[in-house]
């Protein structure tokens, strides 16, 4: 095949379109924090990355909710169903979460991160409100292939582009922002002017189709970002802003799995309400693992040097919390989450959500008495590894769907064995 037809068939297959979009999001971001690493002073990194989980807390737990409850009825037709006034509805959703955030400032910011007040508040507020259009659009359709090309280069080169011009502007956390804020405002509009728009946005009607399927899924995204925020709380309220950076720049998980899972997780629930669609899950799950497993494996090796000459060695002791971080990518290439979600079955995602958050404030606390710092991020990987048993239990006893059928297991075994030495084997070649 000419690498021309290889293109073709890549453009014409959706689900990879997303699934690089989100890799170009997701290394886009990443770049951006390896700028502001190294123009900011180490405790101003932590202000920017207080700022960014403070934003986490007040919009990820609806953005997700209100995209995969859109995908489970995009095939109604209704005229409230169109992408921009879906689009326009996150817009005025994550302008009114970001209100609130400032509004309610006083007890909001110091229960999020142990501080009084966080520098910049406002204008990140109005960047994450342009932000989450951006994010969601090439999920939901309305976009040519072409489109889906240029939107992803432009979340792959303006973040870090944005920050550069923000800060040689105005050297500080402000212009910092200010050249972020540029960058989601642009994309925003952009995105809107290639869209079709109707003569009555119906919002109304639009959130009224949507909340029956979507509540359980808020519910569930609450209580999975608690438990996926626990650490970095954790972190906030018992260590300083310079430990905070250190732990924010650790605690990343690989960019390619998150991706290339999270792409594939979301644009198969349409897919999946038969089981006909299992086995497609099942091959195009495998071929990620064996895709991006090796790739984590060498990463895992020699993440401490790597981690010296990007970020700096500063950052030397993220590169510990990052390696364990990419033990979770183990969890996040099977998906039952994604089966269950697409027979409607959300609230017991709720539920097992739940345990998961029981599971991890207990074991990370536990092991926080013990072993500090690396403990906690411990305690999140025991929680994300109960979570997928769960998940595949529910899974067998509600639909007699066996674990196998949803992903190979002797391919995540196998890797599961490759992880564990490339893990000993950092520690012991580097001794971080």
């Amino acid at each position: 095949m000419s690498w021309y037809a290889r293109l073709q068939s890549l453009t014409d297959d959706h689900v990879r379109m997303v699934q690089g979009f989100t890799l170009c999001r997701q290394t886009g971001i990443i770049a951006a924090s390896i700028v502001v690493a190294h123009v900011l002073p180490l405790e101003q990194v932590g202000i920017m990355e207080l700022l960014m989980f403070s934003g986490y807390l007040m919009t990820s737990f609806w953005s997700d909710a209100f995209l995969k409850g859109y995908l489970s009825r995009k095939n109604e037709q209704n005229p409230s169903l169109v992408p921009s006034s879906f689009l326009l509805f996150c817009f005025l959703a994550g302008l009114f979460s970001m209100s609130v955030l400032f509004a309610a400032r006083h007890f909001l910011v110091p229960f999020f991160t142990d501080r009084l007040e966080l520098q910049g508040l406002a204008l990140f507020g109005l960047y994450q409100a342009f932000v989450i259009p951006l994010w969601l659009a090439p999920y939901i359709g309305g976009l040519s292939k072409h489109n889906i090309i240029l939107v992803s280069a432009f979340v792959l080169i303006g973040p870090s582009f944005s920050v550069w011009v923000g800060h040689s502007s105005l050297p500080e956390i402000n212009g910092i922002l200010i050249g972020l804020l540029s960058f989601a405002m642009v994309g925003f509009i952009w995105i809107l002017t290639q869209m079709k728009f109707i003569r009555e946005l119906q919002l109304r009607k639009l959130l009224v189709i949507l909340w029956p399927v979507t509540w359980p899924l808020i519910l569930y995204a609450v209580s999975s970002a608690m438990a996926r925020s626990l650490d970095a709380w954790l972190v906030a309220h018992y260590f300083d802003e310079s430990k905070f950076a250190i732990f924010r720049y650790g605690a990343r998980e690989f960019p390619l799995v998150v991706a290339l899972a999270g792409g594939l997780s979301t644009i198969m629930i349409p897919r999946l309400i038969q089981n006909e669609a299992l086995p497609e899950l099942k091959i195009r799950s495998t071929r990620l693992m064996n895709s991006c497993y090796p790739i984590v494996a060498v990463l895992m090796i020699f993440s401490p040097p790597l981690f010296d000459f990007v970020f700096g060695v500063a950052f030397r002791e993220s590169a510990l919390i990052f390696n364990i971080y990419l033990l979770l990518t183990l969890t996040q290439l099977i998906f039952p989450q994604t089966v269950l979600t697409a027979r409607g079955d959300t609230k017991l995602l709720w539920y097992i959500s739940l345990m998961e958050l029981i599971v991890n404030v207990g074991t990370s606390l536990l092991l926080m008495s013990q072993f500090g710092l690396i403990g906690i991020v411990w305690g999140t990987l025991i929680a994300f590894a109960f979570e997928k048993i769960i998940l595949f239990i529910v899974l067998y006893k509600r639909y007699q769907i066996q674990p196998n059928a949803v992903f190979n297991s002797s391919t995540l075994l196998t890797y599961a064995v490759i992880f564990s030495i490339t893990f000993m084997s950092s520690i012991w070649i580097f001794g971080i």
